[in-house]
Formats: C-alpha cells, sequence, structure tokens
C-alpha cells in the first residue's frame, strides 16, 4: 500500500526546510501507482485544508507549504481532469468521482494563496513584495478554475467565487499589474492577471445555461483568442459600452445601466467581439480540439453568440409571456426513452414525474430533483404527456443547483408526436414524427447517423409504409436532427417487403 501519510510529511518537510530527513519527496511521486492518483489528491487537499485552519503559521512557512502542495498537485489535477473528459482511462476511478476532489482542490489552493496575501497585507514583508503579484495571479486563476468548471456544467457559481475573484482583480489593477506579463509556473508562458478574469467574464456573459457541453467546451477552448479585442475600461461610456462589473460585490458583470457609477466599477465594451464573431462565423476555425462540435452547430454558435455579445442583444424580449402553473407531468427524456413511452405496451415506468412550473405558447418550463447520474443536457430531446396527447420538446435552457434541484426551459417543437421507423439501405433505427410543428409543417427526428438532405428511405408508422426524400435540416441537436421530407410513393407492407427502398 503507498504510504501516504509519508507524502503529506514529505511536503512539510519541504516547506520547513527539511528535506533531508525522511524518505524523498521525489521517490515517493515517482512510487505512486496511477490509480491512487485520486486518493493521493484527497490526501494533499485535506493537508491543504488543515493548514488553512491554523493561523500559528508564519508567512514563510506557509507559502512554501503551499507551493510544495501545488507543485505535486498539478500533475495528479491533470491527470484527473482528462480522467473526468474521458480522454484516458484509469481502473478503478469513475469519471464521475473526480470532480468533487479537483473542485475541493481548486478551492483550497485558492484559499491557501488568499491567506498567503492577507498575511502580507498585515505585517508587510519587503523580501515578500516580489512574490505578491505571482500569488494573487495563482489565487485568481485557481477561483477562476472553479468558475468556469460551475458554467461548463450548468451550474451557478457560490457568490464567495465571484467575490474573491472580484477583489483579486481590484487588488491587481490598483497595484498596476492586472495587465503585467507573469509567469505563473516555470513551464508555462507568461500570461496576465486580466486575462484569467476576462476569460470567466466573458464565459459568463456567453449564457451558458443556454449551452450544450459540446458548444461550452468549444467556447471555452476559443475565449483565449477573443481576449484581446477587449479590455475593461475605468471610464464609463454608456453609448458605447455594454457590460458592467462592481468589483466591491458579490455578483458576475451585467447589463450596464447609467446609475452604475463608481471607482469600483468597471466597464466593458463587447461590440468589437460581436463584429468579429459575425465576421468569422460562415468560416469557422477548424482544428483538432474543436472535432466534437460539427459545423453547422459550430455556425450556429458563433451567430447567437454575436447576438448575445452586442449591444443590440441586450435588448432582446421574451417572444411569449409566461403564465404560471403548478402540477407534476409525466417526462421521457432522449429519443430511446421517448420512443419506449411511446410503444403500446409501454409502462408507467418509462415515464419520470417532473413538476411544471410556468408554460407559454412556445415552450414549458419545469424542474424536478437530479438522480446521481443525471445527464440531461442542452439540445435534448423531451416528451411531456397531458391527457391524450404528447408534446415534443428540446431543453434550451437548464440551471441546475446544489440541492439537486434541476430548473428546465423547453420549446415545443409540436403538440403530438409518433412513433415512426426508418429504413435508409441497410440501417433501420426509430425516429419521431409529427405532423404539425413550430416549422410550419410535417418533420422527421432522426439521428444524424441516417441522415443526408435528398437521401431516400422508407417510412413506417403502424400499418403505413412510404417512400420517402429527406429535406434540408432545418436544425441540428447534438444527437438528432429535425428535417422535413417529402413523399414519394404509398405503399403497402407486402409490396414494400419485396422491394429494396431506393437510395440516392
Amino acid at each position: 500500500m503507498f504510504d501516504f501519510k509519508g507524502l503529506i510529511d514529505a511536503l512539510l518537510r519541504r516547506a520547513r526546510a527539511e528535506e533531508d530527513s525522511g524518505p524523498s519527496l521525489t521517490r515517493l511521486m515517482v512510487d505512486l501507482p496511477r490509480d491512487e492518483s485520486l486518493r493521493a489528491l484527497t490526501e494533499i487537499v485535506k493537508a491543504v485544508a488543515a493548514l488553512n485552519r491554523n493561523p500559528k503559521v508564519g508567512l514563510k512557512e506557509r507559502h512554501r507549504a503551499v507551493q510544495a502542495f501545488d507543485d505535486k498537485a498539478r500533475p495528479l489535477m491533470h491527470t484527473l481532469v482528462s480522467v473526468y473528459r474521458g480522454e484516458i482511462e484509469i481502473e478503478g476511478i469513475a469519471a464521475r468521482q473526480v470532480l468533487p476532489s479537483l473542485m475541493a482542490c481548486w478551492q483550497e489552493l485558492a484559499s491557501a494563496y488568499k491567506l498567503c496575501l492577507k498575511q502580507h497585507a498585515q505585517q508587510p514583508a519587503a523580501r515578500f513584495a516580489g512574490e505578491a503579484e505571482l500569488i494573487t495571479l495563482r489565487a485568481l486563476a485557481y477561483y477562476t478554475e472553479q468558475a468556469r468548471w460551475t458554467y461548463l456544467r450548468n451550474f451557478e457559481p457560490e457568490a464567495r467565487i465571484w467575490r474573491n475573484l472580484n477583489r483579486l482583480y481590484l487588488i491587481a489593477d490598483s497595484a498596476g499589474f492586472a495587465h503585467k506579463p507573469l509567469q505563473r509556473y516555470p513551464h508555462e508562458a507568461p500570461s496576465q492577471i486580466s486575462s484569467y478574469y476576462l476569460h470567466i467574464v466573458l464565459l459568463k456573459l456567453a449564457e451558458p445555461e443556454r449551452r450544450s457541453p459540446e458548444a461550452l467546451h468549444y467556447l471555452d477552448s476559443m475565449l483565449p483568442e477573443w481576449l484581446k479585442l477587449l479590455r475593461l475600461e475605468k471610464v464609463i461610456r454608456v453609448r458605447e459600452q455594454s457590460f458592467a462589473i462592481n468589483l466591491d460585490d458579490t455578483k458576475p458583470p451585467m447589463k450596464l445601466r447609467r446609475n452604475m457609477v463608481g471607482e469600483r466599477y468597471r466597464y466593458l465594451d463587447t461590440e468589437p467581439l460581436a463584429t468579429h464573431l459575425r465576421e468569422m462565423s460562415p468560416h469557422p476555425l477548424d482544428g483538432p480540439a474543436l472535432e466534437p462540435l460539427a459545423l453547422s452547430l459550430r455556425q450556429q454558435l458563433l451567430n447567437d453568440l454575436a447576438i448575445v455579445y452586442s449591444r443590440a442583444g441586450q435588448s432582446r424580449a421574451r417572444r411569449n409571456e409566461r403564465r404560471a402553473k403548478d402540477s407534476p407531468v409525466p417526462i421521457a427524456l432522449g429519443l430511446a426513452q421517448i420512443a419506449r413511452a411511446l410503444q403500446r405496451n409501454a409502462s408507467a415506468a418509462e415515464w419520470e414525474s417532473w413538476s411544471l412550473c410556468d408554460e407559454s405558447h412556445c415552450g414549458i418550463g419545469a424542474h424536478y430533483r437530479a438522480r446521481y447520474d443525471d445527464r440531461l443536457a442542452v439540445g435534448e430531446l423531451l416528451a411531456m404527456r397531458h391527457e391524450q396527447q404528447v408534446g415534443l420538446y428540446v431543453v434550451r435552457r437548464l440551471h441546475k443547483q446544489r440541492d439537486g434541484q434541476v430548473r428546465v426551459g423547453a420549446e415545443r417543437i409540436s403538440p403530438q408526436v409518433q412513433l415512426v421507423r426508418l429504413q435508409h439501405g441497410s440501417d433501420r433505427a426509430l425516429a419521431l414524427f409529427c405532423a404539425d410543428s413550430q416549422f410550419g409543417g410535417r418533420i422527421l427526428l432522426l439521428d444524424h447517423g441516417l441522415y443526408h438532405e435528398g437521401d431516400e428511405a422508407l417510412l413506417q408508422a403502424g400499418p403505413q409504409q412510404f417512400r420517402i426524400q429527406f429535406g434540408p435540416a432545418l436544425e441540428r441537436l447534438p444527437a438528432q436532427l429535425l428535417c422535413p421530407f417529402k413523399v414519394l410513393e404509398k405503399r403497402s407492407l407486402g409490396a414494400a417487403s419485396a422491394t429494396a427502398p431506393a437510395h440516392k
């Protein structure tokens, strides 16, 4: 069994300059089995938390201890992030296990670096002044990491995270090093505190509750390229700026109003970014890191972001008035579950019980309590049963809360959906048919792999069978797409079984 106590003792000895006694820290890290990465990180988190609770530790010893813990935690965190993203597999470590430990580690390291700054402010030391800028960068970067991963999962960060982000940026900006290139770690290129802060500001302003996981990760990967177009300003220009941030507050940036005036406010003009996105949207950047998001979805995202970041986009209004509701509703999620729920012999177990909280002409608002392995995402299909009808919806907005409640905004695609079978070449699959839809006509909802514009297929609906031709895609969702179709021929089931479907 690996000596975790020895690892923590070695880290603390390094902080006290007692490296010569006891097992070597380097040897311990080399001997660490890969499948013990999660447990090793958990032990480091416990040790940093204990250090943060101990007010008797001096500044020099605290700083050295935090650096030692940080240096050894970073490779472990890098490995576990790869596990969470599904890039690597480690036996005995499930993807859903790692994120709580990662979030705890980022939180404790951010708090530890902030405590170093607090001790330095209480008893300034000339020899420590040169380290203060780097410590501010590291603290803010770890708070940024917490906020970033919170938004990437459709949660809202706690107020303490934005309070610390705002406070640390204010410290750096007031002292004049917010835009100074600093090398956070020896192997990294110099970066600016303002870049970390602006990254999370733009991620928040992109309305992450409306984005699918693929869109959020694409957006997160592109933000570093867009930061050079923006700069936080101290002087208000109401007609030119779009957003404001109160660095004395615990809130994220918000739409600029005329009364947002004061020395602690910072202002942001995102119109140059909106213009850039409008220009690049017909030709989105390609690259191996961006493959999970299809080209058409990328174009759709960039066009929407161009509106969100523009001044004109701040005047958007709801399309329809909402009416409050409070009633339980049966819900089926995803094409596979909807297909099972629509079968004639389907049981009540195929339907989940949600609570309807409001509705409008074009959609609903609902909430439910998440299960342990809840994977609902923006762009997911859902069917809602109401009396004798089953309507089809698409999840457009998602708010997850720490108490397990999930609030969902879904757009109505059709008031009535029907299960059909498709045969496309040698491929057979279930699909959903809507005789009436928000697009103004009949549509099919099917998996991406079955579709190619202009292809022909056989559609079976109950005792009837049709030869159809796919029209242009109306909307591409992460797993399925919506398209119209044209009926070329109506067939009897007997004749169809003897004839192969035409394929273009």
